[in-house]
């Protein structure tokens, strides 16, 4: 049965590459009040494999480890081999991948997860690591756990390791990469501590949503209303992609209580390589003619790029003539592509696609977006992995909570709008070298219940 299931699989599944051994990604689930669930998904080129003939058909052996790491140490491993079969090794091509996952419980922490791909036959040996927070799950506040984006979900009556509720196969991509074969993007995650008090609303909202990295929406369903199953409920929700530029966008899935409008917001990062990539590419990284700009157009440039930029930088910045000035910044992402070999700069163009979002959302008349205190944490950190509105009532001002899963731990950046005109203020943050004020909640009180307490 695991022979057919993956010939099935490997015939489905073509994804396009973007300059990797394979594809790792993750997706975090609530376990107890101890450990979380982690899913470990892969995408393995079977071109890494060498097949060797053998009874009429060629085959080639692999196994896999995947390893949990922190503080040096193995916490939790997981290792298993299978076999790829084919009839002939001339008809693979590099797009054809196979799927895997594996499920693992660690408990809460930040790790790095180390996945090994060994080819038995030649012995070559393939290495992808990530980050991943198995975070602290509330118990009583509106949650998601992150979203698993997928490209195939197919009814199955035989239970395997991609089987999830309601007896759904979910092929994980991990590569978050989807191409012209592809006209639907499917997304699963979990919804937690839904209230369900005897006398409130027996329904929540759910809403799907699929933006460009600005914030714009591309598509976007209406508010849907679902019958809580209890405290928790599963979304699955599949949207159709064949309109999409190539580019990078994010799968957003908003779930909010009826009685209270409390909302939360999750979302997923995903990219669409087309065959019109290259000039949309080229459209967006338009270079700047720096040579037509003046010292100070230059310095006004360069000024958002302070938040990315060493002291070194900064400072031979600063000491520089305008010819210096422009070498800079015309150098500046170059230093800091992650991937040289891939179409484009993706340091570059997420900061490019960021600052137009800035701009667009957090600007006024005042203030250019890039200064206010949500323009400069979103150009710094990118988008939230989730978003807790609160709006504004009796009790308290109006206040955002913004999550980041994917670094130090685990951080979050409290945002208050404290003088009722819709600026929105840092007043906390767990990030290091940013705000802390651990009695921040007292900036949400009303008007004067807080204007004189600073200490």
């Amino acid at each position: 049965m695991k022979v057919i299931l993956y010939f099935i699989l490997l015939v489905l599944i073509s994804i396009p590459s973007l300059a990797a051994n394979f594809d790792l990604d993750y997706a975090v689930f609530r376990g107890d009040e101890t450990t979380d669930v982690v899913e470990v998904y892969m995408m393995i080129p079977r071109v890494l494999f060498d097949f060797i003939e053998s009874y009429g058909e060629f085959r080639s052996s692999v196994f896999v480890r995947v390893a949990f790491i922190s503080d040096d140490s193995v916490r939790q491993m997981k290792e298993w081999s299978f076999t790829d079969r084919t009839d002939d090794p001339g008809k693979i091509t590099d797009t054809q991948k196979i799927p895997e996952i594996v499920t693992i419980n660690v408990p809460k922490g930040q790790y790095r997860i180390i996945a090994i791909v060994m080819d038995l036959n030649s012995k070559k040996t393939f290495r992808e690591e990530t980050n991943v927070l198995a975070r602290d799950f509330s118990y009583d506040q509106l949650e998601l756990s992150d979203i698993q984006l997928s490209s195939q979900i197919s009814r199955t009556e035989t239970q395997n390791k991609f089987s999830k509720y309601f007896n759904f196969d979910i092929i994980p991509n991990a590569s978050n990469v989807y191409g012209d074969q592809n006209s639907m993007i499917y997304a699963f995650c979990e919804v937690y501590n839904l209230k369900t008090v005897p006398g409130q609303s027996e329904t929540y909202q759910v809403r799907y949503s699929i933006t460009d990295i600005n914030d714009k929406i591309i598509q976007q369903n209406e508010w849907l209303a679902k019958k809580k199953p209890g405290a928790s409920a599963v979304e699955i929700k599949g949207m159709n992609i064949t309109e999409l530029n190539s580019g990078l966008y994010n799968f957003r899935i908003a779930v909010k209580e009826e009685d209270n409008g409390v909302e939360i917001v999750g979302n997923k990062r995903f990219y669409v390589a087309k065959n019109d990539q290259d000039k949309m590419m080229a459209d967006v990284m338009e270079e700047v003619n720096l040579s037509a700009l003046s010292e100070k157009e230059i310095i006004e440039l360069f000024n958002p790029l302070k938040y990315h930029a060493t002291d070194k930088e900064r400072k031979m910045f600063r000491k520089s003539n305008i010819d210096g000035k422009r070498s800079i910044i015309k150098n500046f992402w170059k230093t800091r592509d992650p991937d040289p070999t891939t179409p484009i700069n993706e340091a570059e163009f997420e900061y490019r696609q960021r600052m137009n979002y800035v701009t667009e959302h957090f600007s006024s008349p005042q203030r250019e977006g890039w200064k206010t205190d949500m323009g400069r944490v979103f150009l710094i950190y990118g988008q939230p992995s989730e978003i807790e509105r609160f709006p504004s009532s009796l009790e308290s001002k109006p206040y955002q909570i913004w999550y980041y899963y994917e670094f130090e731990g685990g951080a979050i950046f409290v945002f208050v709008d404290k003088s009722g005109f819709g600026m929105m203020e840092l007043v906390h943050s767990t990030a290091r070298n940013e705000l802390q004020d651990e009695r921040w909640e007292r900036w949400i009180q009303p008007m004067g219940d807080s204007d004189n307490d600073y200490y």
